[in-house]
């Protein structure tokens, strides 16, 4: 009798009939208010696509709470890939390739190669489903590495200085110098600007002298008192007198 207790109450059983014929026995329950429904709190899982776009929508929707991915803190790396860099694909069906950075994501530690970690979805439009091409970022640095110039292989880096001050990155497999590749489009070499790569112009540039020229004279006036003086405004009213007490 004790096994078949035990049995019952273990599957709906219980639920089903004997806890029902023991409510109608006793009366009716009694009536308590309704709570409402419970909010579901969590914090949003923010992505490199924006709160608008549709794959951070669904990861952050309700039926997904449960599958989101886990938000790991990225170790700070300091940048040593830029864009313009031949680098190495260490992961995928691209492994082994060799591509040029299109992207760089330095909140993520991430990189975007040229037609390479390249996958297809499906949407839907207006005329049915169509085919898109979407290009994956691969994490620093453990899935892309930089290439030696030497042999075409995938090495990791030292930063040295030269004898001029200026700093480089150093290959340890052959100990070659990779140069940092300068973007033409916006005149920076890495993330700095490039001073060697810029062209002055004489017509559009400021003479040295007349950005030397001190132009500043200060004055006991405020910034309003100052911009009337210079636009002739007079003002003739007079302040309230106050008191302390």
């Amino acid at each position: 009798m004790r096994l078949t207790l035990s049995l019952l109450r273990r599957t709906d059983y219980w639920d089903r009939f004997v806890h029902r014929l023991v409510r109608r026995s006793i009366g009716q329950p009694k009536y308590r208010l309704l709570k409402g429904w419970k909010g579901w709190e969590k914090d949003w899982f923010f992505t490199k696509y924006g709160p608008t776009n549709p794959l951070e929508l669904r990861i952050n929707s309700l039926y997904f709470g449960r599958n989101r991915p886990q938000k790991l803190i990225v170790p700070y790396y300091e940048p040593y890939i830029f864009e313009k860099d031949q680098v190495m694909c260490m992961v995928g069906k691209d492994k082994g390739k060799i591509g040029t950075v299109a992207v760089v994501y330095r909140d993520a530690n991430e990189v975007v190669l040229e037609n390479l970690n390249v996958t297809y979805e499906m949407i839907k439009t207006n005329d049915g489903e169509q085919a898109i091409s979407r290009q994956v970022p691969l994490k620093i640095p453990d899935e892309v590495k930089l290439v030696d110039p030497a042999d075409k292989r995938a090495t990791d880096i030292i930063w040295r200085y030269l004898e001029d001050g200026s700093r480089v990155r150093v290959s340890k497999h052959t100990g070659r110098v990779i140069p940092i590749p300068i973007n033409e489009e916006q005149k920076t070499e890495g993330d700095e600007i490039a001073i060697n790569s810029y062209v002055g112009s004489k017509t559009k540039d400021t003479d040295k002298n007349e950005v030397n020229r001190v132009t500043f004279v200060p004055k006991l006036k405020s910034f309003e008192q100052d911009i009337m003086d210079q636009m002739g405004i007079k003002e003739d009213r007079q302040y309230r007198k106050t008191f302390w007490y």
